[in-house]
This record gives structure tokens, C-alpha cells and sequence, in this order.
């Protein structure tokens, strides 16, 4: 992926502080759009990118590396649950963060709105779960699966969840809760996404 003059020339701190933007001076969200990007080559800039951050976390003074959190949106496609289908070292540095990097500062949030495709060793490992509406009746028993005993009496509310609600359980809220997340702005997409870009050039 790199030329042997650009890997020679920096030092894993100075890649990782440029992909996560370190110091992040104000500006503390970096996302990687890998949607034009093909499947083969995606998996293995995920697989790479991950575990950059993971080992630079591990090796580095924890005083001084910041929090991370990564964020995995199409999260079955890197950690499915039949292993035969995904990028084996992709799914294979998702799940050491989900299961170890807490120890180390980074943490991780898997999104998928097919939850019975996904790794549930992953899923297990994580400690709050939103769960939006849900039609789907394979989806609606995976999530009963991963779901502790106590938030089973709303799992029958999953199939008519209205708009912007989510059924939450876990380590983020004392008992199992439905909530509604808040309006956005009325500010149009196109507006919002032209700010977004241009806050995250500056």
C-alpha cells in the first residue's frame, strides 16, 4: 500500500497522528468513506487501519493518547457471523478491540442494521446496545440472544418503534429504557454536509 521511501520516512506515531488527526485541536472526528472504494480493497484498509490504531494504543504512554472511539458502520460486513464470508483479518483485529481495548483507551461502536449477520462473540462484547426498530423476525430473536434478561419485556415493542426511538440496555443506563434521540437542526443535508466538510478542512 505504501512506497518503501514513505514507509521509511515515517514513524507509526507520525501515520496514526495524521489518521486520527492528533492533536485533534477542536476538531476530534475523523471519518474514512470507503464507499467508493471496492470490497477487496476496503477490507484491507479497515484490517489496517485498525490495527494501527490498536497497537499504537497499546504501545504508547497512556497519559498521552487521547480516547478513541471507533465507530464501524456495515459492521457485519467486517465482523459477520459466518467467518467464511468476511476479511479474516479484519474480523480477526475488530474483535481483539472489542474484547481488549478498553484496557488500552480505544473503544468500539458496531452499526448494522442486519444484527443476525454479525459476529456475535463481537456483539457480546459490547456494552450498551441501542436497538432500533427491528421487522425483520430472524433480527428480533438474535437480539433476544444478546440482550440481558431484563430488557426481554421490551424486545416486543422492536417491530413498532416509531421514528428516532431505540430500546437501550447495558452498562450506559441504570435499567433497561426506551428513548427518543432529539431533533436534528433544520438545517438541509446538503447545508450540513458542506459545513461539515469544510469545519473538518479548516
Amino acid at each position: 500500500m505504501f512506497s518503501d521511501w514513505l514507509a521509511g520516512q515515517d514513524a507509526l506515531s507520525q501515520i496514526v497522528g495524521r489518521l486520527l488527526r492528533i492533536p485533534v485541536s477542536g476538531k476530534p472526528l475523523t471519518i474514512m468513506d470507503l464507499s467508493g472504494v471496492p470490497s477487496e480493497i476496503a477490507d484491507v484498509v479497515v484490517s489496517l487501519s485498525c490495527r494501527l490504531m490498536f497497537d499504537f494504543a497499546v504501545w504508547s504512554d497512556r497519559g498521552r493518547m487521547p480516547p478513541v472511539l471507533l465507530v464501524c458502520e456495515e459492521a457485519h460486513r467486517y465482523v459477520p457471523a459466518d467467518e467464511r464470508v468476511g476479511f479474516a483479518a479484519t474480523a480477526r483485529v475488530i474483535t481483539r478491540i472489542a474484547r481488549e481495548g478498553r484496557k488500552y483507551g480505544v473503544s468500539l461502536a458496531l452499526i448494522s442494521q442486519r444484527p443476525s449477520e454479525l459476529s456475535a462473540q463481537a456483539l457480546s462484547q459490547c456494552g450498551t446496545i441501542f436497538a432500533l426498530r427491528l421487522a425483520n423476525d430472524l433480527d428480533q430473536r438474535f437480539m433476544e440472544t444478546v440482550m440481558p434478561d431484563a430488557a426481554r419485556g421490551t424486545l416486543a415493542t422492536l417491530s413498532s418503534l416509531g421514528a428516532q426511538e431505540a430500546i437501550v440496555c447495558g452498562e450506559g443506563v441504570p435499567l433497561p429504557m426506551r428513548i427518543r434521540f432529539d431533533d436534528l437542526p433544520r438545517t438541509p443535508p446538503a447545508q450540513r454536509g458542506r459545513r461539515l466538510r469544510q469545519s473538518l478542512a479548516d
